[in-house]
């Protein structure tokens, strides 16, 4: 069936399951263009049909003539088509065709048996074997076995026209039936159109008619054949032909053919090109990259083009693809703009092209180098990639995983240690270079809600895909290389493989096999299952197998004895593990089965190393009786050498060096927590993001995640029929119950083997675990899913709290290093807009924002021996404070951002203010000391003074710094220009909710009159109200909510509140809205006195 009209992994249509099974119970009927889903009453016996066979080629034949001038050959004419048939039966068996009756048939039907003096039949076709190719079956090998007895016929019409390397077959095959109507190829040649093109369409269009179920056409191009001459004087021949689409795949990557001069030396400057003319700069690019190939090495090149882009990109969030990189299609990830302590990310930097756009400009012109030509020879342009029939890739329907926590991290600052990606999602894609969607598309939203992207949108490294082009030897495995390389970045969550767009096999697209379609309707709706067991199946063979991990036997031994479920970071094992889900059945008593002899338990503590050292050199009772001097003195050397390397290393290195390469050593660390569940530790932010991505997609049950492979397959050979293709579903009935309801089979390949009286249909299935049923593998219901928890590695632990302090003082807190301990993430999200962004409103009118949430421990008795010796005017163990970093100018979004937050933490929306004694204090200084700054208080910036007057401190620290946009000055401090007076008029229209359990004495004159936020100081002694005291741990627990992402965040980017005091409520969603809100309400403002 036409692949191309449904979606890859959705649920057999209802008709056809319908109809499988009046095939299983022998009582159907074929009637001439009945639709699918119809009755079927008359009982049939299946072996009344026995199968057919065709195979044809077409040809045109010219007369051609030499040109004296040019010495190219040229055609006289357009010449005669004429099509060779085999088992088409035409003509008359056994009989030489006279003059009368080859003169009778039309100029495009070629029979056989023109010469046949000693009456032999016509050749036939014995048997037909087709297999597919590839991960899910996207190319196809097809074997024809053939005799040929007429000696004329071979010379003349099978030699020349099959048995040719390139030739061009046709084959169809199916059951003979009334019913079926075969075409007729002659009339898709006699035209003028000499491409076929609507052959493809019309053989394998999709309309809904049943009879196309036990039809099959096949084409492709011949690769090589055999012929033997037997005792009779026949010619026993074999032809194979492979698919159209191997013609695109297995194109030699080389010096010869430029492809490899191309993608590894080249792409960058015709990137650089092709961005210039979408700028609307015209340039000689191809002089430039001629003078380039002949004077630069490969990396100068590189680097220029690197450098370009750099200086014409301006430093965004990272990983955040603004609305000119959608348009072109070409984003460059900006990280550092040189004059900062991020310089030393520059190697995460890189430029990415759309995939839309690498199929586009380069796939369908360097490598499917095909060219349209009009009746008059001359070029016609066209985009191939909406032409799934033609020889091109198309990938206009194709689909990737789209996954929020990847996005998030996509968009997370860099570590020194963290790889960059090869691939990044936009935020959103209603309007982009790609202006082919797929069939059916709504909206962005629509996508992001389904967990899946338009794969013409996924924006992939050019460095990626250069490397793949410089490693690889033909395409087929430079595509692997790429579409490899993004499943191991995305956590194996995004797993993209070679599929064929239809049945014609003739092009080349990808899909992600973990992209879940909406299988079901409704919760009601059944799947396909075939009957292996009685009499009435249709089932001929049937054969399930188990894969064993590449991890090995001691792997499955050690998964096998487990006295828990467990989770593998390694794929294999992670497979074999969910084999626990279908083992027992529902609502029976859990055991634990162990085979003897008992080999033990792997060990409950994590290193690099399972090793106990003292087992293997503190046991040692040989050697010699009393201590060798002689080897005392090299081990003494051993360790001076030793020492002086290490301390020359360190010189060299920088203190993220130091601190990665410590990250990287593993101490003896948990597996699980108390109550039974695995520990995770994350390295880095990005990291916390991808194990929460695994989490989410492999481990957490829900409709939309990720349906594990087990590893089982199933082959399974039926009567032979065409209903089903890559990517369908179905059950058998000889598994346990509980099986049948846990897992389904999925269909990666077809082969199809035709003899001269039977037609069977095989298809290659791997078993996958339903993602409603995961939780299966730990107990009977879903509150039995025992989910990992994400802990921080304890050297990671360190250098966030070391962060953590840099924000939560005025002054670099040299005591947070030693007070903050027991980091604990919570989650990484984004808040972004759920619905599709107007056109108008631009990426930076509302930006996307990453949160991190953490908990963690302040403990003012925690290593104070250390503290002692820090300076005491920088420092101060009891007060943890929070305060605004005040900018040098307040544009637009830092304003906004900034009245977000004050809103907030004002109102009594996220603190509990109540459960406080807390005071506000009004600012009267620029800075705030940390020592005097007075415990439970907060520090506001009022716009007026207790007397009614502008207040100074707001002028200067909140009116001055916006004031960037008119050249004024002042002459008194009482008198504001004109931008000043209309930005002072909106803030003072601003409506703050302030907390009545804040006490305000003596603060402002009007207790509806605004105010800005500017400092906390929370007590965090041993005697606030919110210290505790237990066995694990002690000091006052902190919720920290950290805001990334875009430069306005600056401002405050850190707001750490004692845990009990948090109010249960979506900040992330709250300050975003508002945030927004607001930044579109100050444009009108800004842009007014911009234009001036």
């Amino acid at each position: 069936m036409d692949l191309s009209k449904k979606v890859f992994g959705a649920n057999v249509d209802k008709n056809i399951r319908e109809y499988f099974q009046k095939l299983q119970q022998g009582t159907f009927e074929i009637q001439p263009g009945t639709p699918i889903g119809v009755s079927y009453d008359t009982n049939t016996y299946l072996g009344d049909r026995t199968s057919y066979a065709r195979m044809w080629v077409a040809v045109n034949v010219s007369e051609v003539n030499r040109n004296s001038e040019t010495k190219k050959y040229e055609r006289v004419e357009r010449g005669k088509d004429f099509i060779y048939s085999i088992n088409e039966n035409l003509n008359v068996s056994y009989s030489e065709l006279d003059s009368t009756q080859i003169n009778n048939l039309t100029s495009t039907q070629k029979l056989q048996l023109e010469n046949n003096p000693y009456l032999k039949p016509t050749a036939g076709i014995t048997s037909i074997n087709s297999k597919s190719e590839g991960a899910v079956g996207a190319l196809r090998r097809t074997t024809v076995n053939f005799t040929v007895h007429n000696k004329h016929d071979f010379d003349n019409i099978f030699l020349p026209f099959f048995l040719k390397p390139g030739a061009t077959v046709f084959v169809d095959f199916g059951w003979s039936d009334k019913a079926l109507n075969l075409y007729n190829p002659k009339k898709f040649i006699e035209n003028t159109n000499l491409a076929m093109e609507n052959f493809y369409q019309e053989v394998y269009k999709d309309d809904g008619v049943i009879g196309k179920g036990f039809k099959t056409t096949l084409s492709g191009q011949v690769t090589k054949y055999d012929i033997n001459v037997d005792e009779k004087g026949s010619f026993n021949c074999t032809l194979e032909f492979v698919s159209s689409n191997y013609a695109l795949l297995d194109k030699t990557i080389s010096d010869d053919n430029n492809l490899k001069f191309l993608f590894d030396n080249a792409i960058e400057e015709l990137l650089m090109g092709y961005f210039l003319n979408f700028s609307n700069i015209n340039v000689d690019f191809e002089a430039t990259i001629a003078e380039s190939s002949n004077r630069l090495s490969n990396e100068e090149r590189k680097t220029l083009v690197r450098d370009f882009f750099d200086n014409n990109t301006k430093k965004l969030t990272v990983g955040k693809i603004d609305e000119t990189s959608r348009l072109s299609g070409i984003f460059y990830q900006q990280i550092s703009i040189g004059e900062n302590d991020e310089d030393r990310l520059d190697d995460k930097e890189s430029l990415y092209i759309s995939y839309g756009l690498f199929e586009d400009k380069f796939l369908n012109q360097f490598v499917s180098y095909w060219i349209t030509t009009d009746d008059d020879g001359n070029e016609v342009e066209r985009l191939k990639s909406d032409k799934p029939f033609s020889n091109s890739f198309s990938s206009q329907n194709s689909w990737a995983r789209f996954d929020l926590d990847l996005n998030t991290l996509q968009t997370t600052k860099f570590q020194d240690s963290d790889e960059k990606l090869s691939f990044l999602y936009p935020d959103q894609w209603n309007n982009t270079y790609n202006k082919l969607k797929p069939n059916g598309w709504d909206k962005t939203s629509t996508d992001k809600a389904n967990r899946r992207i338009p794969l013409r949108e996924l924006f992939i490294s050019v460095p990626t895909i250069a490397e793949a082009f410089r490693k690889s030897q033909n395409v087929n495995d430079a595509l692997e290389f790429i579409f490899n390389k993004i499943y191991e970045d995305s956590g194996n969550i995004i797993n993209i493989k070679m599929i064929a767009n239809n049945d014609a096999q003739s092009s080349i697209t990808f899909q992600d096999v973990n992209v879940e379609a909406d299988k079901f309707d409704n919760n009601n709706e059944s799947i396909l299952e075939f009957d292996i067991t009685s009499g009435n199946t249709i089932v001929i063979n049937s054969d399930l197998k188990f894969e064993t991990p590449k991890a090995g036997l001691s792997s499955m031994i050690a998964i096998g004895n487990l006295s828990k479920p467990s989770f593998f970071d390694e794929e294999e094992l992670f497979k074999f593990n969910f084999l626990n889900a279908v083992q027992g059945k529902q609502g029976e008593t859990k055991y634990q089965v162990k085979h003897l002899p008992d080999y033990g338990e792997p060990p409950s503590n994590y290193k690099a190393l399972t090793l106990d050292m003292k087992k293997v050199i503190g046991e040692t009772t040989q050697g010699p009786p009393k201590p060798n001097n002689s080897t005392s003195k090299d081990y003494e050397l051993y360790l001076e050498e030793r020492q002086k390397i290490i301390k020359s290393t360190e010189e060299n290195e920088n203190t993220e060096d130091i601190k990665q390469k410590n990250i990287n050593d593993e101490k003896e660390l948990l597996t699980e927590t108390d109550d039974g569940r695995q520990i995770f530790y994350a390295k880095t932010n990005r990291d916390m993001s991808m194990l929460a991505a695994k989490i989410n997609n492999f481990i957490k049950t829900d409709d939309n995640s990720i349906s594990p492979v087990l590893p089982v397959t199933l082959s399974l050979k039926i009567y032979g029929n065409n209903f089903l293709g890559i990517g369908d579903f179905f059950t058998v009935n000889f598994l346990p119950k509980h099986y049948q309801e846990r897992v389904y089979f999925q269909i990666v390949g077809i082969d199809h083997s035709i003899g001269t009286s039977m037609w069977e249909t095989t298809y290659t299935t791997v078993m996958r675990l339903k993602s409603t049923e995961k939780y299966k593998s730990l107990g009977d219901k879903k509150d039995d899913e025992l989910i990992p928890e994400i802990r921080l590695h304890p050297l990671y632990q360190e250098r966030l709290s070391e962060e953590i302090q840099k924000t939560l003082s005025v002054k670099e807190n040299g005591a947070s290093k030693y007070t903050i301990k027991d980091i604990k993430p919570i989650y990484n999200k984004t808040t972004t807009s759920k619905f599709d962004r107007p056109s108008a409103i631009s990426d930076d009118d509302m930006p996307t924002i990453n949160w991190s949430r953490f908990d963690f421990i302040w403990n003012p008795d925690n290593k104070t021996e250390e503290i002692k010796k820090l300076d005491r005017g920088t420092y101060s163990v009891d007060k943890c404070i929070i305060s605004v970093k005040r900018p040098s100018i307040l544009d637009r979004g830092t304003l906004a951002y900034y009245l977000a937050v004050t809103k907030l933490i004002l109102s009594d929306e996220l603190i509990d203010w109540k459960k406080t004694s807390f005071g506000a204090i009004s600012k009267d200084k620029s800075e705030i000391n940390v020592n005097t700054a007075k415990e439970n208080s907060v520090y506001v910036i009022p716009r007026t003074t207790p007397s009614g007057d502008l207040n100074m401190i707001y002028k200067q620290l909140i009116l001055e710094l916006v004031d960037t946009y008119v050249d004024s000055t002042f002459e008194t401090d009482i008198f504001l220009d004109e931008f000043q007076k209309k930005i002072d008029v909106y803030l003072d229209l601003q409506k703050l909710n302030f907390s009545d359990s804040i006490k305000t004495t003596n603060l402002f004159a009007n207790t509806n009159d605004f105010m800005f936020f500017d400092t906390i100081v929370w007590d965090v002694s041993t005697k606030n109200p919110f210290y505790i005291k237990n066995d694990k741990s002690n000091g006052t627990p902190f919720t920290l909510f950290r805001a990334s992402g875009h430069k306005d965040l600056d401002v405050l980017p850190d707001i750490a509140i004692p845990k009990a005091l948090v109010k249960q409520i979506d900040i992330e969603e709250k300050i975003w809205r508002e945030y927004c809100g607001l930044k579109e309400g100050l444009k009108v403002f800004f842009e007014t006195f911009e234009e001036r």
